[in-house]
């Protein structure tokens, strides 16, 4: 059946489901019906190559000093050429002059001629056969049956992706000749059982018995081979009728996101497959379901969602945010089985995409270290699902900035609807801090931890013996070390499910994770808490004004006792903003990067940066025009990397001023007329930018020291801020809910009324306190687990690892000292009994002595790195990084 928009976050390349739109004329049908029809020949043309190379592998008989995986992109015979140019050829002289507004991706055929099909179509023979066909194709002389097995087997699934091919197009030209509107109407002949025509429903029973005839082939030609070693892909040992349905589920796979890149669909291929949400059918970034339902959340039970975002999700109002997602970088994406997974948590305003290129630095290192295969799981917060990026996967798939601009700003610009977006009818939704969002107030450090949770036990089923660990940047490392202490188990009777003990080991990246030394909470610091979170920081945040605990009555912390009499719990919470804001980051600017930094691809520092660049008019540029840009008018006239160089980098006003975005990516350069350009790390930079700061400090909290070095590399920094489905940032960041669990009071006469009593402050400050990594008082003392259990922190006996950068926020290990000082000692097998922390003082506080390998935990500090490039650096002698945290994940899987 037709899919809600919680399944759909994470497929294809493309999210451009239709909204309403005319119906296509004569012309227009033909356009896309011939274009489906090319890509099923040129999927044929490519399956037929695929064939013939695995039986030239199996038969000695490949050209000669051609490998069995050059064979495949070969095109011996030129079918697949002459496939690529009828399709272009057909694209130019139906397509062009009047383009359709839905059926297509992006509204051109270039991705479709270029890759699409083919990707898909050797990606289905990867997915079966292997990674490579050079190793996995078997020797009909040594192996017969092997061979046999392959062979029938890959003809098997080439006929029964041909039907599914057959049968959507054919259901495609009635829906469009019957009057369909919109991309609704195709996506229905994919997965629509209801609708006769659909693959899903096979009324005439033809893909039925193309995938029976996988299964014959498993049971008569594969019945004596060792399938393991004859079929070494996601299949890999299964034989008979359960052999022939996996392979049919890869092909269910493989046709659905081919249909979705070729025609501009959204449909959960995922779900498709095999009916489940389960990872089956290898993409990019996944969305599973999270077993926390926090009150007000679109999704959870009896809560409609806002009309806005309705429209952002185009779920005909199924909107369900109560999920988990993450992307996977992984080297291959048909390995069948990692021998470790690392899940990653960004920190403040940061999303998944934080972490590519260090997952694509680790698995190298860690394959080349180790011989392992790792995983890194990248999550994204439940927040990033409020990002409206349909208007952008489009400009990233057609390289075009200026299609970005105009999803994000072209009202205020007074654009004309660029023809690319008009399948989507509409320019991208943006929620405000109160009213729209004030569900993020429901979302507490535990919600995030569930969601966590729900990605950990996925991890856990697919990782080689369970090898999962967890890792986190800056606030992130905050997000890591309340997962391990969690006692997942809320009921509050049986034995303990504690976070921990479900991972190997603790990755803390330029952020030092938490302690349980802060104060005890006060009685009146955890009504505080309670009054929160059970109504009153909703109240608070919707209305933008105090409330007592039921959300709706006003109040005062001064007249907190009359105001809320009438409830038991008479704290009043004061009002916040949903998520994080101000002038200097909000959701507008974090959005603007992904434009910019799609025109960076192709034009990195000659062209003005397109935010600055006038659109029709003098002074109609969206630094200009669009109130949330202005603090970027502080920013010179520049190119794309002079442009966000200036913001980010560690030695720029931003940064200065923002330092979790602090990242080394180089200097100025010259002018280029009027724009200010960039200075990269592969160019020659002045020595401003590579000051000396001075010797490390010895006591703490530590500051600043080192040679400065400039790590990043900006081109590839760039593809972060946009690639794929995540991005780098996190435009929602959901600081009201992580708020619920500390507290601020009032000061009367020098001393706090509320929070840490007896504190001395001025008698207009506010004074605070939080939840450390114990919330025993809250949770067991009060028994308001649903707020937070955190009971397990003394108890994490885990190996845990930090690092730092000495320009960064973390520059001394001693920043990690609190967090070694709160957990257990290290059980670990690579552990020896040692203690976590030797001496706290020397050789002196900001440098301590851990008990590193042997006692379960190790620091260490980058010199000259900046916050972010610990994750962006590239892998040379200055990157303290790779090596250790290599070595940490090879010793430590199991």
């Amino acid at each position: 059946m037709r899919n809600t928009f919680a399944g759909r976050l994470a497929v294809g390349l493309l999210l451009v489901a239709a909204s309403a739109s005319a119906q296509l004329d004569a012309a227009q049908q033909k356009c896309v019906n011939t274009l489906n029809q090319d890509a099923a020949k040129l999927a044929k043309a490519q399956g037929k190559d695929n064939l013939a190379c695995l039986k030239a592998a199996g038969g000695g008989k490949l050209a000669s000093g051609q490998t069995a995986d050059e064979c495949l992109l070969a095109d011996n015979k030129g079918k697949i050429a002459a496939a690529r140019a009828a399709l272009s050829a057909d694209a130019a002289a139906l397509c062009v002059a009047n383009p359709p507004s839905f059926g297509l991706p992006g509204g051109t055929a270039a991705a479709v001629i270029n890759a699409v099909v083919r990707d898909q179509s050797l990606a289905l023979l990867a997915d079966v056969l292997g990674a490579s066909l050079s190793t996995g194709a078997r020797d009909c002389a040594a192996d017969k049956p092997g061979c046999q097995c392959q062979q029938a087997i890959a003809k098997a699934y080439e006929k029964l992706a041909a039907t599914e091919l057959k049968v959507f197009l054919g259901c495609k030209k009635a829906a469009l000749k019957n009057g369909a509107t919109s991309s609704a109407a195709l996506e229905d002949c994919i997965d629509e059982d209801a609708d006769p025509n659909s693959i899903d429903a096979d009324s005439k029973g033809k893909i039925a018995k193309k995938a029976a005839k996988i299964a014959d082939a498993a049971m008569k030609k594969c019945a004596t081979a060792n399938t393991a070693v004859a079929l070494p892909g996601l299949c890999a040992g299964r034989t008979g009728a359960n052999l022939g349905a996996c392979v049919a589920d890869l092909v269910d796979c493989r046709v659905c996101a081919m249909l979705n890149l070729t025609d501009g669909l959204a449909v959960n291929c995922d779900e498709f497959d095999d009916g489940a949400e389960n990872l089956s059918c290898p993409r990019d970034t996944f969305t599973l379901k999270s077993p926390a339902e926090p009150n007000h959340t679109p999704g959870s039970p009896g809560v409609t969602a806002l009309a806005a975002l309705v429209t952002q999700q185009e779920s005909d109002g199924a909107v369900n945010l109560n999920n988990a997602r993450f992307t996977r970088f992984r080297a291959s994406p048909t390995a069948t089985e990692p021998d470790a997974i690392l899940v990653l948590v960004p920190g403040f305003e940061g999303g998944a995409n934080d972490f590519k290129l260090l997952a694509e630095n680790l698995i190298a290192r860690v394959a080349a270290d180790d011989g392992l295969t790792l995983e890194v799981w990248a999550y994204d917060r439940r927040s990033n699902q409020l990002e409206d990026t349909a208007g952008l996967d489009i400009a990233e798939a057609i390289d075009s900035p200026l299609v970005g601009l105009d999803w994000l700003f072209g009202g205020e610009l007074a654009l004309p609807l660029s023809p690319q977006l008009v399948s989507l009818g509409r320019r991208a939704v943006f929620f405000n801090g109160q009213a729209d969002t004030a569900f993020i107030a429901d979302w507490t450090p535990l919600t995030f931890s569930r969601d966590i949770d729900a990605i950990v036990e996925k991890a856990r089923t697919v990782a080689r013996n369970g090898n999962v660990f967890l890792g986190g940047h800056s606030a992130g490392t905050g997000f890591v070390a309340r997962y391990a202490a969690t006692n997942f188990n809320l009921t509050g009777s049986g034995p303990a499910d504690p976070g921990y003990a479900k991972l190997r080991g603790l990755v803390l990246l330029e952020g030092p994770g938490g302690s349980t030394s802060g104060t005890p909470l006060t009685a009146d610091s955890l009504d505080r808490i309670e009054a929160k979170f059970d109504g009153g920081l909703f109240g608070a945040v919707r209305d933008n004004a105090a409330r007592c605990v039921d959300g709706t009555t006003p109040c005062t912390v001064a007249t907190e006792a009359s105001a809320c009499a009438a409830f038991t719990n008479k704290k009043c919470t004061t009002p916040t903003t949903a998520y994080s804001t101000s002038a200097l980051l909000n959701a507008r600017i974090l959005a603007a990067v992904e434009p910019a930094a799609i025109q960076g691809v192709s034009d990195p520092d000659t062209g003005q940066i397109i935010l600055q660049v006038d659109q029709g008019a003098p002074g109609n540029n969206a630094v200009a025009k669009v109130p949330d840009l202005s603090s970027l008018a502080v920013l010179p006239q520049a190119t794309v990397e002079g442009g966000i160089g200036s913001f980010i980098d560690d030695d720029g006003i931003i940064a200065s001023l923002a330092s979790f975005v602090a990242t080394s990516v180089g200097a100025t350069g010259p002018l280029l007329g009027p724009l200010t350009t960039w200075l990269d790390n592969s160019e020659p930079l002045p020595p401003t930018a590579l000051p000396d700061n001075g010797p490390a400090p010895t006591t703490l909290p530590g500051g600043v020291w080192g040679q400065e070095v400039e790590a990043s590399r900006f081109d590839r920094v760039l593809t972060t801020f946009f690639a794929g489905h995540s991005n780098f940032t996190d435009w929602y960041y959901p600081s009201s809910g992580l708020s619920v669990t500390s507290v601020s009071g009032v000061c009367t006469s020098g001393t706090c009324t509320a929070g840490n009593v007896g504190a001395s402050c001025s008698s207009s400050a506010q004074c605070s306190q939080s939840v450390s990594l114990d919330s025993t008082a809250l949770s067991v003392g009060r028994g308001r687990r649903d707020i937070e259990n955190l009971t397990e922190a003394a108890a994490i006996d885990i190996p845990v690892i930090g690092f730092g950068g000495s320009n960064g926020l973390a520059p001394v290990p001693g920043r990690f000292t609190p967090f070694a000082q709160s957990i257990a000692a290290c059980t670990a097998p690579s552990c020896s009994g040692a203690p976590r922390v030797v001496d706290a003082s020397t050789p002196n506080p900001a440098f301590p002595t851990f008990g590193d390998v042997a006692g379960g935990f190790e620091v260490y500090i980058s010199e000259g790195y900046s916050h972010v490039d610990v994750l962006t650096a590239e892998d040379d002698s200055t990157n303290n990084v790779l090596a250790p945290l290599s070595a940490f994940i090879g010793r430590n899987a199991q």
